[in-house]
């Protein structure tokens, strides 16, 4: 007779039946678990190999992924979006000096935004006078600066300086004045953190102030000494190059009869044919004289007067308002009067002298004999300040001269 399952019998056994059920759930729940695991992808199918101890190796975490970095220009930028006029290239500059001077001072590329040279007559843009200053249009290379700017913090330069106040800043700092000084250093600390600058001003009108940024000026525009001619010695080794401006609008109205005499922006023409006749006659003019003439639409009967001095000469008017700068920058001595043009010559010019007839003393020439550039004004000048073209008083010559003699 079978033998009859007791309750009693399994009371008895209590201990090791549920000893043996929990260890049966445990491998129940264990191999659910392996097999709930990236560990699946090796033991669910023949096809692919157990893994060996490599493959079981656990992966370093994966680094955060990095923030995008901003590249942080070395020279942040001075962006000058107020109108820097449509007058003549020249003139343009009396409207962003004090622009210069702080940009520097904050260690800032000074840029410039659009301006436009406008042909009402013609209905075209004759240039543009920001391309210019930003040193894109230059025909002895790309002078530009970065035209990017870092917008992370804009920061407005009429927030720490007040328009009335500019002035006085900025002559104090081109003077060297410790409370400029001062003041500037607390606006830089003030704006250390502006990854760009934005200038609005459009009220500046300043004639002067010319030696204090004509090294700027000469960064941005001047021409690479290796487009220069070689420089005038004594004894000359070439002929001795001369430049004339003759301002257009000082050829217009009573000019001709008065003979040339009266001019507001260039040299009267009988001056211009006085200090010629001097330069072809000085030990200067041993091989010559070349003599360059810049005249915008050029009037036979305004140039026939510098045919007294007997010299051949190249009249420079071809429209091209930078290319014919350079033209007429570019020589030893140059003839001018207080034509913003002539002094933006002057500004940019290789060593050598320049004489000037001052007609208002505007302050345009101050402080602006710099960079082996001599300047001497018409009322002041002898045929000895020629020996200024190359760097040398009479005295230094008079000493080479006596070098020679054998």
């Amino acid at each position: 007779m079978p033998k009859r399952f007791s309750l009693d019998k399994l009371r008895g056994r209590t201990p090791l039946v549920w000893i043996w059920a929990a260890v049966i759930i445990s491998l129940c729940i264990l191999v659910s678990a392996v097999w709930m695991s990236p560990l699946a992808t090796y033991i669910g199918g023949p096809q692919l190999p157990l893994p060996g101890p490599a493959q079981l190796a656990v992966a370093p975490p994966s680094p955060p992924p990095e923030e995008p970095q901003v590249q942080v220009p070395a020279k942040r930028s001075y962006l000058r979006v107020g109108s820097i006029s449509t007058e003549g290239l020249g003139s343009t500059l009396h409207h962003f000096k004090h622009s210069i001077v702080l940009a520097a001072a904050l260690d800032s590329s000074l840029i410039f935004s659009w301006d436009v040279i406008y042909d009402a007559k013609f209905e075209i843009d004759v240039y543009s006078t920001s391309r210019i200053w930003n040193g894109e249009e230059s025909p002895i290379g790309n002078r530009a600066p970065s035209l990017n700017m870092d917008a992370r913090k804009v920061c407005r330069i009429s927030d720490h300086v007040r328009s009335e106040d500019r002035a006085a800043l900025v002559r104090g700092i081109c003077s060297g004045e410790d409370s400029a000084s001062s003041q500037m250093e607390k606006i830089r600390l003030d704006m250390q953190d502006c990854t760009s600058i934005v200038d609005t001003e459009y009220s500046e009108h300043t004639q002067d102030m010319n030696g204090c940024i004509m090294g700027w000026l000469r960064d941005r525009l001047a021409p690479d000494s290796h487009f220069l001619p070689s420089t005038l010695s004594l004894p000359p080794n070439r002929p001795i190059t001369v430049g004339v401006h003759i301002r257009w609008g000082d050829t217009r109205s009573d000019f001709k009869e008065l003979a040339g005499t009266q001019l507001y922006g260039s040299m009267a023409l009988p001056n211009v044919v006085r200090i010629l006749k001097d330069i072809r006659d000085s030990p200067l003019g041993e091989h010559g004289v070349k003599l360059t003439v810049l005249m915008q639409l050029q009037d036979p009967e305004v140039l026939a007067i510098l045919d007294e001095t007997e010299l051949n000469y190249t009249v420079v008017d071809s429209g091209d308002t930078v290319g014919d700068l350079y033209k007429l920058s570019n020589n030893d001595i140059l003839l001018v009067g207080e034509s913003s043009y002539g002094v933006l010559a002057h500004l940019i010019a290789p060593p050598g002298l320049t004489i000037v007839e001052m007609q208002a003393h505007l302050g345009k020439y101050t402080n602006t004999s710099g960079f082996g550039r001599n300047v001497v004004e018409l009322d002041n000048y002898t045929p000895n300040d020629l020996l200024l073209a190359v760097g040398n008083s009479m005295s230094q010559l008079e000493e080479e001269q006596a070098d020679l003699i054998p």
